[in-house]
């Protein structure tokens, strides 16, 4: 009897544990199947996160389109390249660093040649200072110098560098006690011929530096003497000159620091609107370069005598 008892208590467990595999084997397929949309939908929402990371991946972390500069490094007074001054691109906009890891700063190689990975499509600027490497001589000492609205797929672009001692005797030249805890601004206005292509001086053209959010014209303002393409005195250099002895160059020193946009007027008209005004940032104790570009059919030049200087050594 408790032998019979004990057959049927294991057949009714071996029936129960056939029927709980028989519902684990259709719930297994159902759960594989369950498992199967809850993988599915985990894999769809992977997916979608992937999708969604590399989305946002795109969006912050992809570089921007870059475009090869090429540069040379050029002393400002002798013209000649220099090799090993360190050389910064800078932002057009806000004249700070651009993306040290992106674009890294480099000193100039041979000759002052260069070249950069920059942003393509829109103006850069630089900055140059240091001491040049030489192997015999004295190696030239760099002011901080910037340069700025030059097109950042340019070729064979000179970016020029104030030495030290042109920092110093330049402005002296032109009577001009220099205020270090200010900044100077420095260029050529021309006219581009558009036949020959060439970049001309313009003559009897005068330029302002103006803060950009003001209207009241600031620093000392100079333009080249045609007998020495120095800054000279007012009495001797009162404007721009051209001709084949004439030089349309300007300096504005003792400017407080921040940004001008800068004004060239002839005959008291400015002459620089709209795509051709150029702006400009001034540092401390430094020199920053842009040239003025104007616009029109023609050189604006007046036709006046004192515009044009022709004389190999005009007096």
């Amino acid at each position: 009897m408790n032998l019979r008892k004990y057959m049927a208590i294991v057949m009714i467990v071996a029936g129960a544990f056939g029927i709980a595999c028989s519902d684990d084997g259709g719930n297994t397929t159902d759960n594989a199947v369950d498992n199967a949309v809850v993988d599915n939908a985990t894999t769809d929402v992977a997916a979608d996160t992937q999708v969604d990371n590399s989305t946002t991946d795109v969006v912050v972390d992809t570089p921007v389109t870059t475009s090869l500069f090429e540069g040379q490094l050029v002393d400002f007074a002798s013209k000649t390249g220099r090799k090993g001054v360190d050389v910064m691109p800078l932002d057009n906009d806000t004249g700070l660093p651009l993306d040290a890891v992106k674009y890294p700063a480099l000193k100039s190689g041979d000759d002052g040649l260069f070249e950069m990975q920059l942003p393509a499509g829109t103006m850069v600027g630089f900055q140059a200072t240091g001491k040049e490497e030489v192997t015999t001589g004295i190696a030239m000492k760099f002011q901080k110098t910037y340069m700025f609205n030059i097109p950042s797929d340019a070729q064979g672009k000179r970016v020029y560098a104030v030495n030290t001692i042109t920092y110093a005797t330049a402005p002296a030249t032109a009577g001009i006690k220099v205020d270090k805890t200010k900044g100077i601004l420095a260029g050529t206005i021309y006219w581009k011929n558009g036949v020959s292509g060439q970049e001309e001086f313009v003559g009897c053209a005068s330029i302002e530096a103006i803060p950009v959010e003001g209207t009241t014209a600031l620093g000392d303002v100079r333009y080249f003497d045609p007998a020495n393409d120095l800054p000279g005195p007012l009495s001797k250099a009162p404007f721009t000159t051209t001709g084949l002895a004439g030089t349309s160059r300007y300096i504005i020193a003792n400017l407080p620091v921040g940004r001008y946009k800068l004004v060239v007027k002839i005959n008291d008209v400015q002459v620089n609107t709209g795509a051709a005004e150029v702006s400009l940032f001034a540092y401390a104790d430094s020199i920053a370069i842009s040239n003025v570009y104007l616009e029109g059919a023609a050189n604006p030049t007046p036709a006046r005598a004192e515009c044009v200087v022709d004389e190999a050594n005009p007096t």
